[in-house]
């Protein structure tokens, strides 16, 4: 795994261990990968700290690797402590001995006894609901061994291995192909035999995953309650979407009506999310409440999440489609056509009071239902967890501020320029507003400070904080406590390339959020999210800078 970035880089021909298909499996969204066995502590290894890496990915890394256990070549009951001391499930399938790769059995009692697929499934499925990283061992015996000379082989070779001075990576491959020779092929055809074996039970697991995941999903709208309290000091409720950009080849105009050399790209986006992967990367572990398809984009971008240190706890809906959007560029770059299809929106389930319990602060994003927004903040408020809003588009900036309910539990907001002026002309809209209210407050404001008096007004009563973004101007913050209101504009200090600013506005508040768990002022959070703000810009493929 060391050598994939290497690799990547070249175009030769190469092969991958377990570790680095685990890796590729759940990058790619898939959680069951078979193989024939794993690696693990080698024999002396107390001597040689010779251990593959395959132990430590199956540590980290939510993917079942079903196997014939630990190759025979190891030290199969050192390996199984090293396991145990990593807390990665080991089980074996149908049987009390944990196989030998070539045998059935290697004289070691299984960890673990599992009998049915279903089983395999349930606890792999409860680790993720848990928050836990790591993988699982499922060990299938051979149902074809080798027989006893396979270890007389094995002995015969790893005492050639050390005549010869062979260690390291060389010595598997070493001591593989002398057993085959030595055994005639009969090695190699019990090898065969039982990654076919295994390939049926995989196929078997990976059915009751996708069944039960199924059966979980009831289709409709409902609160998510994981019956115990937060597991993080921020918990996200928002959009969840998957990009795709299409654009003509360089030096080519886009012709109607007609398919177009050029690329397409994909990558992962939504407001909500996209705060949520900047608050995990900031090493806060947020829990993010989202809706996703029954589909494999959805299960994708939720993986990707929980690899970046996120928690996941979306509601999947069989009958919808994962949230996507999809634009279409002119040769110039600039917008020709999009679609977005975000009716998954709609199903986006409500945080309950026993899930927010122990949290700082709900993050909001304008994608789902108002009345999901509004009964997810009038919780929060109710047990004294501060309510963030980024108002995600101008129409839904809008339509937020014509429910002054949701807006007065808002204690932190989030809106671009654009956004915060369409927000105070809504609300002056509203014929309960009353102009004289602040006509003392405003009359020597600039316009957008004027602007924000009147959003801030109808944020939360107490406390309430503005942080709009200028673009080129900067960031303003406005602040209120009780009556007395205050303004802060932060300057751009250092002008960048600009190659992507789609992420910006979602970065600087996800890094301000997360100075605030750090304790930091609300000055301090400003700086340090306007230079995520800055390093988001800079990036070329994703709205968010790594």
């Amino acid at each position: 795994k060391s050598q994939s970035p290497s690799a990547t880089t070249t175009t030769r021909w190469g092969a991958t261990t377990v570790a680095s298909t685990m890796t590729l499996a759940h990058q790619a969204g898939i959680s069951t990968f078979v193989t024939g066995g794993i690696g693990g502590v080698h024999r002396d290894g107390e001597l040689s700290m010779d251990v593959s890496t395959d132990l430590t990915e199956l540590s980290r890394t939510p993917v079942i690797v079903i196997s014939a256990g630990i190759k025979s070549i190891l030290d199969i009951p050192r390996t199984l402590e090293v396991l145990e001391t990593l807390a990665v499930p080991t089980v074996t399938y149908q049987a009390d001995d944990f196989p030998a790769f070539f045998s059935a059995t290697s004289g070691v009692k299984t960890p673990w006894r599992v009998d049915s697929p279903v089983e395999i499934a349930e606890a792999y499925l409860a680790a993720r609901e848990l928050g836990l990283s790591h993988g699982m061992l499922v060990a299938v015996p051979n149902n074809d061994p080798a027989g006893a000379a396979v270890e007389m082989a094995i002995q015969d070779a790893l005492k050639q291995a050390s005549e010869q001075g062979i260690s390291g990576q060389g010595l598997t491959p070493f001591i593989l192909k002398t057993v085959a020779e030595q055994t005639e092929g009969e090695s190699l055809r019990s090898n065969i035999s039982l990654v076919k074996n295994n390939a049926y039970v995989g196929a078997d697991i990976a059915i009751a995953i996708a069944e039960k995941r199924s059966s979980s999903s009831t289709g409709f709208t409902q609160s998510i309650d994981d019956g115990s309290s937060s597991l993080s000091k921020v918990v996200v409720l928002g959009g969840a979407v998957v990009d795709i950009v299409a654009k003509p080849a360089e030096g080519t105009h886009l012709i109607p009506g007609t398919s177009n050399p050029g690329s397409c790209t994909e990558s992962d986006g939504g407001v909500g999310r996209n705060v949520a992967e900047v608050l995990s990367r900031l090493g806060c572990q947020p829990l993010l409440y989202t809706a996703v398809g029954d589909d494999a984009r959805g299960r994708s971008l939720m993986q990707r999440f929980e690899q970046v240190g996120g928690i996941d706890r979306s509601h999947t809906v069989p009958s919808v489609g994962t949230a996507t959007y999809l634009a279409v560029l002119n040769g110039h770059g600039d917008l020709h056509a999009a679609v977005a299809d975000m009716d998954i929106f709609e199903h986006t389930p409500v945080p309950t009071r026993t899930s927010l319990n122990g949290a700082q602060y709900l993050v909001l994003d304008a994608n789902p239902p108002i009345a999901v927004l509004e009964e997810a903040a009038k919780i929060a408020n109710e047990i004294d967890v501060k309510v963030c809003f980024e108002p995600t588009s101008v129409p839904k900036a809008r339509l937020v501020s014509e429910n002054l309910g949701l807006l007065s539990c808002i204690t932190y907001c989030f809106p671009n320029i654009d956004e915060l002026m369409t927000m105070a002309d809504r609300i002056t809209d509203n014929p309960g507003f009353m102009e004289a209210d602040l006509s003392s407050t405003t009359h020597h404001l600039t316009h957008e400070q004027s602007a924000a008096a009147i959003v801030l007004q109808h944020m939360h009563p107490k406390v309430a904080c503005l942080v709009v973004t200028m673009g080129e101007k900067g960031v303003l913050l406005a602040s209120k406590e009780l009556e007395d209101l205050s303004f802060e504009n932060f300057p751009v200090r250092e002008k960048v390339e600009v190659f992507n600013s789609t992420g910006a506005g979602d970065s600087l508040c996800g890094a301000f959020i997360a100075a605030l768990t750090y304790g930091k002022n609300h000055a301090e959070a400003i700086n340090f999210g306007m230079e995520a703000a800055k390093l988001s810009v800079q990036t070329t493929e994703s709205a968010i800078s790594e």
